[in-house]
């Protein structure tokens, strides 16, 4: 059984991810409209971190709701089996 903690945080931080990857996306846009070259490669990856983390957050929150969800299928039927 996960701990609710983790599940509140994984669920918690995927919009946070998700806006932090547009806006980090939106900045590089705008250097390199900018023509600022060194602003956007750094920004740039710092977005593409973001995407990755949000990524692993994903794999992360839908392997713990399965192994809840398994979890609360035994204890159901072993408190039913009886």
């Amino acid at each position: 059984m996960i701990p609710r903690r983790i599940l509140t945080v994984l669920v918690f931080s995927l919009p946070v991810l998700v806006v932090a990857f547009g806006v980090l996306m939106g900045g590089f846009i705008l250097a390199q409209a900018t023509l600022d070259a060194a602003g956007a490669k750094v920004l740039r990856w710092v977005a593409v971190s973001a995407l990755m983390l949000t990524i692993a957050d994903v794999v992360l929150l839908v392997g713990a709701l399965g192994i809840n969800a398994l979890g609360d299928r035994d204890d159901r039927s072993d408190s039913s089996g009886g």
